[in-house]
């Protein structure tokens, strides 16, 4: 396991799998800007160790194996989510699991934010993560803005029967949830 100094200490911290998903329903754009996009946006979580391997998960017509293939990611083509899900699930290796729809990237102080979600225990590793604010509604409430993406063990996704991403969603919610914002870029 990956040791990160934090506050002036060393901390083992669990390499994440990121699972992006593709041309689905919250995936915005169309194409390959938004895939390259949001993957461009995780460089830095690769380079800090945060961020072990990808997997682009999709439909068949988004070619993502051209782009997995320039960067260096596993790829899943499948007609439905559930489908895409399950396959990427298999081949993604953390042992907790970034899970994002496509056209979405980090906020400022996301990967300190995952770290610390990390860090902070076996029972508290699972969280979910909102896209930014977007209309005045949003701004107002923030809990408003959608989720569009997660962050959880491997164990707690394997554990859901059919693991659609509304589905893995309601399996992370707990109280001690962790929120952190995405950009949206397409």
């Amino acid at each position: 396991m990956p040791s990160r100094k934090r506050f002036g200490r060393l901390v083992d911290l669990a390499t994440l799998s990121l699972i992006l998903l593709c041309g689905t329903r919250r995936s915005r754009g169309s194409g390959a800007e938004p895939v390259v996009r949001s993957l461009s946006g995780f460089v830095a979580a690769s380079i800090n160790g945060l961020i072990g391997d990808a997997v682009l998960a999709g439909p068949p017509q988004k070619d993502l194996g051209f782009i997995a293939d320039h960067a260096g990611c596993a790829f899943v083509e499948a007609e439905t989510e559930v489908d895409a899900l399950s396959q990427a699930l298999v081949l993604s290796r953390g042992t907790d699991l970034l899970i994002l729809h496509a056209g979405h990237v980090p906020e400022i102080g996301f990967i300190e934010g995952i770290e610390d979600l990390l860090a902070s225990g076996q029972s508290a590793r699972r969280g979910w993560l909102l896209r930014a604010p977007g209309n005045s509604a949003e701004r107002a409430f923030p809990a408003l803005a959608p989720a569009v993406g997660l962050v959880a063990a491997r164990r707690l996704c394997a554990d859901v029967a059919v693991p659609s991403f509304a589905n893995l969603l309601k399996a992370t919610r707990a109280r001690s949830a962790f929120r952190l914002r995405l950009r949206r870029i397409a």
